[in-house]
């Protein structure tokens, strides 16, 4: 008897096509809370300036993704179910003129450890290995991402107790830290924040070597170590400007005016890379022509603003 031969595409292929296909391709306005903390800050500011395409949805990302709404889901849950009063869920909060973005999971009063103090809560899921890496050193030295963002919320809404929430995904447990709320920390990493928005170059290299760890599987390092040119849009334009005192509003010095999100994503003939992020050496500009032009480190002319080609 012949094989079954294997269905193309198969059932499992259909799903993830399923969950690609209802995936939606975006870019974050400003810097996620949840990236506030990163020991990069030349990432943090490819970020911000969208310098590469957004990481591609997979079946696999969109389920985790899933899960980890689920687990926090379920995660308040239990707590108001001993009794635990939960609020704010999904608020947003903003910093630094609304370009450092998040939403919380949410407020709790009644936590048993202390039931009259207002705590901020944080849910997380964690691998084993994260999971009983916080349960020994702490979520400041295990996870500083998810302590930045507690802190960054914390700061924001003006509470002074945090409540680190983590399920193990491999073995449902939970475990719980209640974090104090450090001032001088925020008001560093928020200026830092603030200097990274609104600088328009890039800052060092943390390291020089694309294979450092914090590196290798960095969406941004064909950019930052390999020379590729990042992609055409307003935020990578010589005349892109983030503006203060709104809610993360930005503007064209080109044409003086504010920038829609779908502008910014689509950017206009008279786009002009900013030097910055021009890995070859500036040889001329003309401004009547508002082309800049370059040589290129095999001795080669290319002139921004005479084509788009190259940059595509």
């Amino acid at each position: 008897m012949a094989p079954i031969p294997k269905p193309k595409p198969s059932t499992i292929a259909a799903i993830d096509k399923h969950y690609v296909d209802e995936a939606r391709d975006w870019d974050s306005l400003g810097i996620s809370v949840s990236l506030a903390g990163a020991e990069c800050a030349r990432a943090l500011f490819y970020e911000f300036r969208w310098a590469s395409k957004p990481e591609p949805a997979t079946g696999k990302r969109q389920r985790l993704f899933e899960r980890g709404q689920d687990d926090e889901e379920k995660m308040l849950r239990d707590l108001r179910a001993i009794g635990v009063e939960v609020w704010g869920e999904q608020e947003r909060a903003r910093a630094v003129h609304g370009f450092v973005r998040g939403k919380l999971d949410g407020i709790a009063l009644g936590l048993l450890e202390a039931p009259k103090t207002i705590h901020v809560v944080e849910c997380k899921s964690l691998n084993t290995k994260g999971f009983k890496a916080v349960i020994k050193d702490g979520v400041k030295k295990a996870k500083p991402l998810h302590h930045a963002q507690i802190q960054i919320y914390m700061h924001v809404l003006g509470y002074d107790r945090g409540y680190y929430y983590i399920k193990c995904a491999d073995t449902q447990e939970y475990h719980s830290e209640r974090v104090e709320y450090d001032v001088e920390f925020c008001l560093r990493l928020l200026a830092n924040l603030e200097r990274i928005i609104f600088t328009d170059v890039p800052p060092p290299k943390i390291s020089e070597d694309p294979e450092f760890y914090l590196c290798r599987f960095c969406k941004h390092n064909s950019v930052c170590h390999n020379g590729l040119l990042p992609r055409v849009t307003c935020r990578t334009c010589i005349h892109f400007q983030p503006e203060r005192g709104g809610d993360c509003h930005v503007s064209c010095a080109r044409w003086a005016k504010p920038l829609s999100i779908d502008e910014q994503r689509a950017a206009c003939p008279a786009m002009l890379f900013n030097p910055a992020f021009v890995p070859y050496e500036q040889v001329d500009v003309d401004e009547e022509a508002e082309t800049i032009t370059y040589r290129k480190p095999d001795g080669s002319i290319w002139i921004d603003g005479a084509t788009r080609e190259e940059a595509a």
